[in-house]
């Protein structure tokens, strides 16, 4: 990553100025980490992230909201001669991707306020605009930095209390996500509504009446057996039919 593009990157807020008052480096550090490596959501959005992007042709991936570095990871042997980068507004995330994957090259950005100063033919952005006030903004900083494929991840439907309180703005309504990159000047390719019926609206009403107690912090022997147990009955999730929303997006005439 060359040092104009490091230049162009957002240090991070002041905690009291992160998006909902959450602050992102102390939840990489000490709430999210093994969520994100051992928890059910986790694990298959890296099985679902895997699938839509093998058959495309790239050789340069930026993973945008990079957290803990466990996606880029997952998706480095599938072309291991290709370049590979992360963002982050957390400099603690930057901390540990860096040592999960330390072959990618890392930045702070907030994606929000601007993009870097070259383009990737793979762009992916897992579970971020949701914590975004400004989603278009994002969007279109996501659009700049794409020069072949954009693929977005995030929640839809009804949102649930707890959400807010790890800094979600909004959980989009159907079509609206589709409607929006549209509207930042690509093509939509392929979406993915995965969910039903384990994840959307079983688990998701459980985490809602738990107030999201129970998925954050260590994840010690019995949490990961019970993790392991979830992750192999969201299996039986549809691809077609739920809340977690994949939309795979191109840059005309690429």
């Amino acid at each position: 990553m060359s040092d104009d593009a490091v230049k162009t990157a957002q240090h991070p807020a002041a905690a009291a100025d992160h998006p909902g008052g959450v602050d992102y480096d102390d939840s990489w550090e000490n709430r999210w980490n093994d969520m994100r490596k051992f928890g059910p959501t986790g694990r298959h959005l890296r099985r679902i992230v895997t699938e839509m992007v093998s058959g495309l042709d790239y050789d340069s991936l930026l993973d945008v909201g990079c957290g803990q570095g466990s996606l880029l990871a997952t998706l480095m042997p599938l072309k291991p001669q290709a370049r590979y980068a992360g963002v982050d507004f957390a400099a603690k995330a930057i901390d540990v991707a860096r040592r999960r994957a330390p072959q990618a090259e890392f930045a702070l950005l907030d994606v929000a306020a601007g993009h870097l100063d070259r383009r990737y033919d793979l762009v992916v952005c897992t579970d971020v605009v949701e914590h975004i006030e400004d989603d278009v903004a994002a969007l279109r900083n996501l659009a700049a930095m794409t020069d072949r494929y954009l693929l977005v991840s995030t929640l839809q439907g009804r949102m649930r209390d707890f959400e807010r309180t790890v800094g979600h703005h909004r959980n989009y309504a159907r079509g609206e996500l589709q409607a929006k990159i549209q509207s930042v000047g690509l093509e939509i390719e392929r979406v993915v509504e995965w969910g039903f019926p384990f994840f959307s609206p079983l688990y998701r009403n459980v985490l809602g009446a738990a107030s999201g107690q129970g998925t954050e912090g260590h994840y010690g022997p019995g949490r990961r057996l019970i993790a392991e147990a979830l992750f192999h009955l969201f299996r039986l999730n549809s691809w077609s039919n739920g809340d977690y929303i994949y939309v795979l997006a191109r840059r005309p005439g690429s």
